[in-house]
Order: C-alpha cells, then structure tokens, then sequence
C-alpha cells in the first residue's frame, strides 16, 4: 500500500507530479534563454553563421565581450571560440561568410584546408587570388588533374572551381512549380484520354503510384512506364518526381484508376 501525504495525495504521485513541474520551469527558462539570445544580435551584419546553436553563440558572445571584436575578420579567428577544436572548425568553417575579410577566400564556401590548392591555382594562371575569385574565364583555363593528390579528389576540385566562378553561390537547385489539372477535383471529372500531370508517391516491384489530384492515386503499371524493358520502376522513376500520365482506366466503383506514362 502506498503512503499517503496529509492531503491525502500518495506520495509517489506527488513526486512524479514535482518532477514534471522542474522539468517545464527547465524547459521555459531555456526557450527564454534562447529568444534572448536570437534577441541581442549575436550574429553581425558582417557575419552569417549558419550553425546558430544557442550555446555556441553565448561563446562567441563572451568571446566578443572579452577581446572587444565586434566583428570577425578571418576563419581563424573562430579559433579563439573556447571549445572549438580542429574538427568543429573544420565543419562549420566553410559555412561562415566574412565580407570584405583579409583572405577573400574567407567570403566564400571554400574549406580552409582547401585554400593552399586554390591559392596554387591563381599562381600557376599568374593572377592574384582575388583576380581569380569570380573569374569565369580564368577558371575555365584550370587544369584540375595538376592538383589531384591523395587528399583531394576531382569531385571535391569541380567544387572548389565552381566556388571560385560564382562565390556565394546557392547549390540548391530551384525548386519547379507545380499544379495539378485545374478540371480535375474527383474520380467523377476523369476520361479516359486525359492527359494530366502527376506526383510519383510510391514505387512498388509492379510499378508506380501517382497523385494527380484527386482522393486515389492511380497505378502506372510496369509495362506502361517506359518504351523499353525495364525490371524496376526505381531505375527510371524517383519519389515527387513530375510526371505526365495518360488515363488508361477508370474503375470509379471499386475506385481505381490506371495510368500511362509512356503513353502520354
């Protein structure tokens, strides 16, 4: 039987009861924390730090406080950072973008341990590094395989020229607009014949599930993906992909819907 307090209320209840409270008073004061800190600015215009960790930047702010900087002129400097060691800085280094810094190699997303190759690159074209930064053309006349070694490989050298053309570049690439069929709401509004665009949602050994814009999804079979044989949907297709798909079947009893796309 479990002991009771004198309010009647059994004492492991009011333990558990106690403890959830320390943990929202913890969970509060955190959030607060971390809005103060968003609050304050610890990032400077001068400075995007795309690693905004709440105690990271209480760091970085002491650091500031302490030394005076109110800017960062250099990678290096995060160096300084109290718990910033070699790996941390190595990760999140090349994410840092300090304009107008000493190194202009510092204002783009090329890694520090990747400035010597790229510093070789514009002496070997006999231009200042600078020069080279933005340079298309001179960038165009690098010989990659010169600067191929153990350490860095071609891809990671088509990366640090592509950085090189246009700084500040985002990898990203743009995301295409898409809509479904403006008459098609329900199963009731399909033909047969119709061709609409669609969504991949699923990839199953027997073909392909695509949305077109209403309730059901319908089936691309297997045979009906491609003009040639293939034995995998997946090697052809990928989740959200765009696709044009031709009406093949509509069963509005039983709710299904067949579709083309090698039709289409």
């Amino acid at each position: 039987m479990q002991k009771k307090r004198d309010d009647g209320i059994p004492v492991r209840e009011a333990c558990v009861k106690k403890w959830f409270l320390v943990m929202k008073l913890i969970c509060v004061f955190t959030l607060f924390l971390v809005l103060k800190a968003s609050a304050n600015g610890f990032t400077q215009k001068k400075v995007s730090l795309d690693f905004e960790k709440a105690n990271m930047l209480e760091i970085i702010q002491e650091l500031r406080q302490q030394t005076g900087y109110k800017f960062f002129f250099n990678h290096n400097e995060l160096k300084k950072v109290k718990r910033m060691g070699e790996k941390a800085f190595e990760q999140c280094a090349g994410f840092l973008r300090i304009e107008g810094a000493e190194n202009p190699l510092d204002n783009s997303s090329v890694h520090p341990e990747s400035y010597a190759v790229a510093e070789r690159m514009a002496k070997d074209l006999n231009i200042p590094l600078k020069s080279l930064i933005g340079n298309e053309e001179a960038c165009n006349k690098i010989e990659l395989s010169r600067y191929v070694n153990d350490r860095i490989g071609l891809p990671t050298l088509k990366d640090i020229v592509e950085e090189l053309k246009k700084p500040g570049r985002d990898p990203r690439s743009v995301a295409k607009v898409f809509s479904f069929a403006d008459n098609i709401h329900t199963i009731d509004d399909l033909e047969i014949g119709m061709v609409v665009p669609g969504i991949v949602t699923n990839l199953t050994n027997f073909g392909a599930f695509v949305d077109i814009g209403v309730k059901q999804d319908g089936l691309v079979h297997i045979s009906e993906i491609a003009d040639k044989y293939i034995s995998n949907p997946a090697d052809v297709l990928s989740l959200n992909q765009h696709v044009s798909v031709k009406i093949v079947q509509v069963d509005k009893a039983r709710k299904r819907i067949g579709l083309s796309i090698k039709q289409a």
